[in-house]
């Protein structure tokens, strides 16, 4: 991620390019052992939490929403082009998913043998997206604190970009998690989250669809084709709540 890449053509690319993740460099069977321990050794996912200043959390504990809200607020920041990913509801969507099926590996599969994969075959790890993200938070906090004395969410704006690019690139790296997968899961997740329809508890009031002029899940545009003809179709975007 370079901080030097204004925010709507990070969007742009990463809206186009957004694809499930792509696994990185991952050691053979003995690291797959210790991947495996340390999400057994996290909390399990599932846990049932009331947020004091948001809505009932389904899977997050308050230090990956912390974690969660901070990477977000690097990712898609609010500026005059349109609302920031945590204005958006990021956080929330990215709650649902984990504490679901995506999160649980419903379309994974998990049975092995866990051999060192190259990019093109996709991901290659023994957990699911729920244990990568918990085991991984945990190491990722652990490598801030080493770097600049401080969790994730507390240091400055410049040095979450800083440590994120790190692992992004492979200048920086996880004790047992592969840092580039852990990166790849949450920038394609956090857009996805951002431009989703808002059932799924992102893109809150559509405003990402309205910033981009994506009309929404409309099934047919019979009725409009004489209102707009020759003209840019820039009617109000349509949710699937809208539909039901």
């Amino acid at each position: 991620m370079d901080a030097k890449l204004e925010r709507r053509d990070f969007l742009k690319a990463a809206a186009a390019g957004a694809a499930m993740m792509s696994a990185g460099s991952v050691d053979a069977a003995p690291r797959h052992q210790a991947q495996q321990q340390a999400a057994t050794a996290a909390q399990p996912p599932h846990r049932h939490r009331n947020g004091a200043a948001g809505p009932a959390r389904l899977f997050l504990s308050d230090a990956e929403a912390a974690f969660l809200t901070a990477v977000v607020e690097i990712m898609i920041p609010a500026d005059d082009v349109g609302p920031g990913g945590v204005e958006a509801g990021v956080v929330e969507f990215l709650d649902r998913q984990l504490a679901g099926a995506w999160g649980n590996g419903a379309r994974m599969y998990l049975r092995g043998p866990w051999g060192e994969g190259t990019p093109q075959q996709g991901y290659q790890l023994p957990l699911t997206t729920a244990q990568l993200f918990r085991a991984s938070v945990p190491e990722l906090e652990a490598l801030a604190r080493q770097n600049g004395g401080k969790g994730f969410a507390q240091l400055p704006a410049q040095d979450r970009d800083k440590l994120l690019a790190a692992l992004d690139s492979g200048e920086a790296a996880l004790p047992t998690m592969p840092g580039k997968t852990f990166m790849e899961l949450l920038r394609t997740s956090v857009v996805e989250g951002y431009f989703a329809d808002p059932a799924y508890g992102g893109n809150r009031a559509m405003a990402a669809w309205r910033m981009i002029g994506f009309p929404g899940a409309r099934g047919a545009y019979v009725d409009e084709i004489e209102a707009w003809r020759g003209k840019p179709f820039v009617d109000e975007p349509v949710s699937l709540a809208d539909l039901q």
